[in-house]
């Protein structure tokens, strides 16, 4: 397995992802770390990132020039290609991996036949991601990080759900696969859009794409590209490569829109926070704090909120959040209650039993498949 790791800039998160893949567990697989530079232009990182990888027992690799995301990104397909590597998981470096990613990632793609990649999950994983309040600040921290993993573990290992398109914030791709496929298109520049054409390629060639929830990565997003001037910090895409995704796969935002109807994306964004607030009060316990009160409370406990006029309770802990409406009549803590006893929060599952009912593979009668 390569792990392939695009940096540029990032003085203040790199480290941070190179000390997580440090970490990364390898039950299922070796783990080589493939660190490329694309030629970082802030005086002195380049040397200090050297310096990290030397430290870390990775390989490091800095470009003569910049190239751009799209080429540094093949440089890391091409690398697991010469390298004779069965997988290259493609990642950006403003990342913090659970231990487990690696292996939850491995287990997704073993569950069913024919994907062609699988993309991690995270607080900011395009219309995938699982909502969090203030990500920044609750979940950047390896310990985190690895709670959520092995939390989510315990409904989603194995479980690989059909999505529109992968994202290489964080994302598997089998060496077999690229042989087919290819390398992605330069055509996108500087980067963005190029793993929607990628993967979109690969759906056209049969391959599934597919995602994670098991595999849970936290992302701060933009890292580099706000950095290196490719998107302002009030914009999350490149409008030109955006015109380029359209008029390739006229069908693609039918395929997205469809897939954002079919109920799969409520799920994505619902069960996954559920479970994470029942774990938490399993293993932690909840507090009650009543608006009006005196406010009594652990933060390392799960809050629940009942704001003066009782027709709601809020549940939270570590910036994730569910909202109970409360009927008339209904009394707060049974609310409460009855959430916390629901069981799903102790029931393994594999892809054959998915809480999420996973959807129809993209490319049947309920996607159609363009060419």
């Amino acid at each position: 397995m390569l792990l392939a790791i695009t940096v540029y800039n990032g003085r203040s998160f790199v480290p941070a992802c190179l000390t997580s893949a440090k970490l990364l567990e390898q039950h299922t697989a070796e783990i080589d770390v493939l660190i490329l530079d694309d030629c970082s232009p802030e005086e002195g990182f380049s040397a200090f990132l050297e310096q990290h990888c030397v430290e870390r027992g990775f390989i490091y690799y800095r470009t003569p020039r910049n190239l751009g995301i799209v080429r540094n990104v093949n440089m890391g397909l091409l690398a697991a290609l010469e390298g004779g590597y069965d997988f290259v998981i493609i990642s950006n470096s403003d990342v913090v991996y659970s231990k487990q990613t690696v292996d939850h990632l491995l287990v997704a793609y073993n569950s069913n036949p024919g994907i062609g990649s699988v993309t991690g999950f995270s607080n900011n994983v395009s219309i995938f991601s699982i909502p969090n309040v203030d990500p920044d600040l609750h979940l950047s921290k390896q310990a985190s990080v690895d709670w959520v993993a092995e939390s989510l573990a315990r409904q989603f290992k194995g479980v690989a759900v059909d999505v529109p398109a992968g994202i290489s914030f964080c994302i598997l791709i089998p060496a077999s696969v690229i042989q087919t496929v290819g390398l992605m298109d330069p055509v996108f520049g500087r980067g963005y859009c190029e793993e929607t054409d990628w993967t979109l390629r690969s759906l056209a060639r049969g391959y599934r794409i597919t995602l994670a929830p098991a595999a849970f990565v936290y992302h701060r997003g933009r890292g580099s590209t706000v950095a290196a001037g490719m998107v302002s910090g009030g914009h999350s895409t490149v409008p030109e490569n955006e015109a380029v995704i359209d008029f390739r796969y006229p069908l693609f935002r039918d395929q997205v829109n469809a897939f954002v109807r079919g109920g799969i994306y409520d799920e994505l964004k619902t069960t996954p926070v559920d479970l994470l607030l029942r774990v938490a009060n399993d293993q932690f316990g909840h507090d009650v704090q009543i608006s009006g009160a005196v406010e009594v409370g652990d933060a390392k406990r799960v809050i629940c909120r009942v704001p003066s006029d009782m027709n709601e309770v809020t549940i939270s802990y570590l910036g994730f959040e569910t909202r109970l409406k409360l009927k008339k009549g209904m009394q707060p803590l049974e609310v409460i209650r009855k959430f916390f006893i629901d069981d799903t929060s102790k029931t393994s599952t594999n892809a054959a039993t998915n809480p999420l009912n996973l959807p129809i593979p993209l490319g049947t009668a309920a996607y159609p498949l363009y060419v």
